[in-house]
């Protein structure tokens, strides 16, 4: 059992297992990120008929499950942690949850304002909640361009989007964190763009 499939088990376990949602280790999706794009990259060259091969198809089955599963528990511990007005200790919430938290908040806000309306007898509609100042958000995330030097299936990049399957040549705009794990690797190389 590998470093990586021992951290993905534990939090699935204590996610699972427990009522609120639980503190991950720093970077944890990041790093879940390189660990099943990692498991994907290593069974290609692996005949699959063989023990080696079943194995590590076994590994990668059981890890996408896991993380699915485990992102579906904190997305429904958020949803209803925010329905019943209860606290969430901030610290267990990774950056994308607790944007997720945020715009849960406006959104239930909003509802409420309009449904107090309602019941007070002036006919409303549900309007669009305001948009959070400039200030608030996070900078965006930063891509590159990158060109395939060979195949490479689906990756979950560091904003939980699935990118690919690629093939030698393909050209692509990845998160620069992805793009430099995988330049590193000898998967793609830098393209350079224009400013």
């Amino acid at each position: 059992m590998t470093d990586d499939y021992r951290v993905l088990l534990d939090a699935w376990e204590k996610e699972r297992h427990r009522p609120d949602i639980q503190p991950l280790p720093e970077g944890f999706f990041a790093a879940m990120a390189e660990y099943t794009s990692k498991l994907r990259v290593q069974s290609e060259p692996v005949d699959p008929s063989s023990l080696r091969g079943r194995l590590m198809e076994k590994e990668r089955q059981y890890a996408d499950m896991m993380l699915q599963e485990m992102a579906q528990l904190r997305l429904r511990k958020v949803v209803l942690a925010e329905l019943n007005n209860m606290p969430i200790e901030s610290l267990n919430l990774t950056t994308e949850e607790k944007r997720l938290q945020v715009d849960l908040r406006r959104l239930i806000s909003a509802h409420s304002q309009a449904l107090k309306q309602v019941l007070l007898g002036k006919a409303t509609r549900l309007q669009e909640p305001a948009q959070p100042a400039a200030k608030e958000e996070k900078p965006a995330l930063a891509y590159k361009v990158v060109r395939f030097l060979q195949p490479l299936p689906a990756i979950m990049g560091v904003d939980m989007k699935t990118y690919g399957p690629f093939k030698a040549e393909d050209v692509a705009s990845l998160p620069s964190q992805n793009s430099e794990n995988l330049i590193r690797r000898g998967i793609a190389k830098e393209v350079e763009t224009e400013p």
